[in-house]
């Protein structure tokens, strides 16, 4: 049955399941309500629905639900704001504990969430601004793709490690992310809607679409008021009022209800496997696992820290292992953190030496990103320069 994994808004889906079924659902509509209602899964359900070739049930085989259900379907554009990092830590927290097809499948959408926001059709023309997050892009697509169901899964310490990789890959590639929808985005959807090759329907998601600029909002407009045929636009917000009337105006309003609390239990019971009475709420739940660097790499941060302020003549075994320009970014993103925890956790901190620290990460990053220098001959400086020695 469409739309049975949109959890509790019953009305909604069913208003949803007719429209599509029927042929009634017109080319712009709005998803609107609360955050953490399921506005994003219901967007991508109806993009799903739109291009199945059978009755676009969950488990439907056809070609066009397998790809959606991945969330990997060309046809579809997803483009706006939203931090994706605490769905994508608590869902590889899922996955550590129970590597079924279900919670694969959760961390995988979870993760192209993100990623597909990235689409090359949305940068063209600003392919610069990704130069340093493109390595890690790809790895980040290549272990996503390898965590699909079917594919072998590392065990003990390996999986630990994998996952752990790609949370903190995400946790960097999210500030990438404009923070607004930016016009570009928007002619670029526009042209991407009206001369792609191929008969397939077309979706266009804009999530977060009250965070926009008037120069997007202007542009989307023009967009709005003749989507091209073939085309489905839908935008998601959790702030209607902030959306101009005359964007409104144009499109189909599906209004989400707050879910009641034993509702939102049971989602994070049946979705993220957790003990309900541990968590008041959504919210709470996502706020818990809203993340900088993972636990793993902050524990190595720690430890070269230590390690550094003690001379100790022996270089950390962690950080000896880093190679790959985009781990050192992260780890010097857990440094960072690591400063920050303890200056705020001191009540006498050394303020001049705090800020001789951060100084030396900041450069430490200038050189990782401007010049490419090798990340140990990186490391080893900076531990130096911490009160270490070779």
């Amino acid at each position: 049955m469409m739309f049975e994994n949109l959890l509790h808004q019953d009305s909604i889906a069913g208003r949803l399941r007719h429209d599509v079924a029927e042929g009634m659902l017109p080319p712009a509509i709005l998803l609107s309500g609360p955050s953490m209602a399921g506005k994003l899964t219901a967007a991508l359900e109806v993009a799903r629905a739109l291009s199945c070739e059978e009755d676009a049930r969950w488990n439907c085989p056809c070609n066009h639900c397998r790809s959606h259900r991945a969330l990997a379907n060309p046809r579809t554009l997803l483009a706006g704001f939203r931090d994706m990092t605490p769905e994508i830590a608590a869902s590889a927290e899922v996955l550590r504990r129970d590597d079924s097809d279900a919670p694969r499948f959760l961390l995988v959408r979870s993760a192209r969430k993100l990623l597909r926001r990235f689409d090359p059709v949305l940068w063209e023309g600003d392919e610069k601004k990704l130069i340093k997050a493109r390595a890690m892009m790809e790895r980040l697509a290549e272990t996503v793709d390898n965590i699909l169901p079917g594919k072998a899964l590392p065990e003990g310490k390996k999986l630990e490690k994998l996952l752990d990789s790609l949370v903190d890959d995400c946790a960097v590639i999210q500030k990438s992310l404009p923070s607004v929808l930016p016009v570009s985005q928007v002619r670029h959807i526009t042209s991407w809607a009206v001369h792609s090759a191929g008969t397939d329907h077309k979706t266009v998601i804009i999530d977060g679409a009250d965070r926009m600029p008037d120069a997007s909002r202007n542009a989307l407009l023009k967009f709005l008021e003749e989507p091209p045929v073939g085309t489905t636009a839908i935008l998601i917000t959790d702030r209607k009022a902030m959306l101009l009337p005359t964007i409104v105006s144009r499109l189909r309003d599906y209004s989400f209800r707050s879910r009641r609390p034993a509702e939102e239990a049971e989602v994070l019971r049946r979705v993220f496997r957790e003990d309900e009475k541990r968590w008041n709420g959504l919210k709470e739940y996502f706020r818990a696992w809203k993340i900088g660097p993972s636990e793993r790499m902050m524990e190595s941060a720690a430890a070269f820290l230590d390690s550094a302020r003690r001379s100790d003549p022996e270089f950390p075994s962690e950080a000896a292992e880093i190679r790959d320009q985009s781990d050192l970014i992260v780890f010097l993103d857990a440094l960072g953190s690591e400063l920050r925890r303890r200056w705020l956790d001191t009540d006498t901190p050394d303020h001049r030496r705090s800020a001789m620290e951060v100084d030396g990460i900041r450069q430490a990053r200038v050189r990782a990103e401007s010049l490419n220098l090798p990340s140990q001959l990186i490391l080893r400086g900076l531990y130096i320069s911490f009160g270490g020695t070779r």
